[in-house]
C-alpha cells in the first residue's frame, strides 16, 4: 500500500492520542535548504530518544539501467561499503558498529538509499562517512571481483533457489511488459556476471553526486549545529552535469488481461496473485486517485475484517490468507495487487472468481459509510503511530522529496484528505482503474 505504518488501531484510540497532545510530525522543528553544489538537505528534530538517523537518497535505481546491464545499481550499492582513500574496505560498517550504531542500504527501481542510525551525539561521524563516499569511493578490481560473487550468490539463494521468487519475477515481467519496472532489481545471473569495474566507475561518476542526492537527518539534534556539519562535509563536493531521468511509459493500453501459470516441483504451496495497472502519486494529476486507491486497498484486503479475508478465508474456506495492497510512491505507474494463499486442494478457479468478484462489487456497489469510516480510522491510526519512528519519518520525507512531492502533505494534510474520500469517489476510481484489461494474473502450482 501507499502507506507503510505499524499495525492498525481503532479510531477512538487515535482520537484519544490526538486529544492528549501528541505532536504531529509537521509540528516538529525542521529546516530545508539546498547547497550551492545542488545537494538537497532536510533536517527534522525529534527528541523522543537520544538517537539520530541519516539517509542519503540517490535519484538512480534499476529503472535507469540500460538493457544488458541489469543489476548495476544494486552492485554499486554493495561496493559503497568497500572503502575510500581514508576508510579501508569493510571498515565503514565497523566504525558505525563500534559506536553502537547500525547501517545498511537498499536499491529499488527508482532509488538507492543509504542510512546510518547512531546515538545523536555521534552525528558528525555519520555525516563525515557519507560525504567521504559520495565522491571519494575507491573502486578496486579485487573488491569488485569478490563482491560480484557475493551478489551472484544472493541471486542464486534468494531468487533462483526460491520458487515463489522465481514466479514473482516472471509475473512482474509480464505485468510491466517493456516498462523498466519489469526488470529484476538484482539483474539476471548473466548480467551480474557480465558487469565490469569500468561499468561501476561510470555509474558512480555519473549518478553519485550532490546534485543527484537528497540528505535527510531526523533525530534528537540541534538543527543549526547539524546544518553547520552538513556544510562542513558536503559543501566542497563537486557536482556533476545535470541529469534527467528517463521518460517512463504511460499506463498500458490493453485489450485483454494477461495471464501466467507456472508449475514448479520445488514449490510446496500454491499461490495466486493479480495486479491492476494504476497510477502512482507522482504521475500527473493522479494524487487524488492515489489517495482513493489507498483507501480501496484497506477496504478490500487489509486486516482480518477486510472483504477478501471475510469472503475467501472465513466464509468460503478456500484460502489461508487473502489481501490487497497498493504503493503510490513510485515515479511511474504501479500495480494494485491482490494475493491469496489457497488451502491445499482448493479449487483455484473458484478462488479466482471470488477474488475478482469482490473487485467487481466495489465497482457496482458503493462502500458503506461505516465500513469506509473504519478504513479511514485505520489509515490515520497508522500515521499517528508512525510518528514514533524516526526511521519512518525520515523515509517518508526522503521518498516523497525524491519524487519532487510535498512530504508535508503526507505528514500534515493526509488525515483530512483521507476523511474527504467518499463512497462515490471510491466507486469512480474502482471503475476507472480496476478493469479486466488492466489485470495480470499469476498462479504458481506445486
Amino acid at each position: 500500500m501507499m502507506r507503510m505504518w505499524p499495525p492498525r488501531i481503532s479510531g477512538w484510540v487515535v482520537l484519544a492520542l490526538l486529544l492528549a497532545g501528541m505532536n504531529p510530525a509537521w509540528a516538529l522543528e525542521n529546516r530545508e535548504f539546498r547547497l550551492d553544489n545542488g545537494l538537497k538537505v532536510i533536517l527534522a528534530r525529534e527528541a523522543k530518544a537520544p538517537v539520530v538517523i541519516t539517509q542519503v537518497w540517490y535519484r538512480v535505481g534499476s529503472a535507469d539501467e540500460q538493457p544488458g546491464k541489469g543489476g548495476l545499481a544494486h552492485m554499486l550499492e554493495h561496493m559503497m561499503f568497500q572503502g575510500t582513500e581514508s576508510v579501508p574496505p569493510e571498515e565503514f560498517s565497523k566504525r558505525i558498529a563500534r559506536e553502537g550504531g547500525e547501517d545498511n542500504a537498499s536499491t529499488t527501481s527508482d532509488y538507492t538509499m543509504y542510512y546510518i542510525k547512531l546515538s545523536s551525539d555521534r552525528i558528525e561521524l555519520a555525516l563525515s562517512l557519507e560525504a567521504d563516499r559520495m565522491r571519494g569511493l575507491k573502486l578496486a578490481e579485487e573488491e569488485f571481483t569478490s563482491e560480484n560473487l557475493v551478489v551472484r550468490e544472493e541471486r542464486r539463494v534468494r531468487t533462483d533457489g526460491d520458487p515463489n521468487q522465481r514466479m514473482l519475477e516472471r509475473y512482474r515481467t509480464l505485468a510491466y511488459g517493456d516498462h523498466p519496472y519489469g526488470r529484476p532489481v538484482i539483474g539476471s545471473m548473466d548480467e551480474i556476471a557480465g558487469l565490469t569495474l569500468a561499468d561501476l566507475k561510470k555509474w558512480y561518476q555519473t549518478y553519485y553526486a550532490p546534485n543527484n542526492a537528497t540528505l535527510v537527518v531526523v533525530g534528537d539534534v540541534d538543527l543549526e549545529a547539524v546544518e553547520g556539519l552538513v556544510r562542513k562535509y558536503f559543501a566542497g563536493l563537486a557536482s556533476q552535469p545535470a541529469l534527467s531521468r528517463p521518460r517512463f511509459p504511460a499506463l498500458p493500453e490493453r485489450k485483454k488481461p494477461e495471464r501466467l501459470e507456472m508449475s514448479d516441483k520445488s514449490a510446496k504451496l500454491p499461490i495466486w496473485m493479480a495486479g491492476y495497472a494504476v497510477p502512482s502519486m507522482a504521475m500527473p494529476d493522479a494524487e487524488e486517485d492515489a489517495l482513493a486507491l489507498d483507501v480501496l486497498a484497506v477496504v478490500l484486503g487489509s486486516g482480518g475484517t477486510s472483504r477478501l479475508q471475510q469472503r475467501l478465508v472465513r466464509e468460503m474456506g478456500v484460502a489461508v490468507s487473502a489481501s490487497a495492497s497498493y504503493s503510490g510512491f513510485s515515479l511511474s505507474w504501479e500495480l494494485f495487487s491482490l494475493s491469496a494463499m489457497p488451502k491445499l486442494g482448493a479449487d483455484l478457479q473458484e478462488l479466482e472468481k471470488a477474488m475478482l468478484g469482490e473487485v467487481e462489487r466495489l465497482i457496482k456497489e458503493p462502500v458503506g459509510e461505516r465500513e469506509l469510516e473504519k478504513a479511514r480510522n485505520g489509515l490515520i491510526a497508522e500515521q499517528v503511530y508512525a510518528l514514533d519512528s524516526i526511521d519512518r519519518i525520515a523515509w517518508i520525507i526522503g521518498r516523497m522529496s525524491l519524487n519532487d512531492l510535498n512530504w508535508r502533505m503526507l505528514l500534515d494534510d493526509y488525515p483530512e484528505r483521507v476523511r474527504r474520500v467518499t463512497p462515490e469517489r471510491l466507486q469512480q476510481v474502482a471503475a476507472k482503474y480496476l478493469r479486466p484489461e488492466r489485470l495480470t494474473v499469476g498462479i504458481l502450482k506445486p
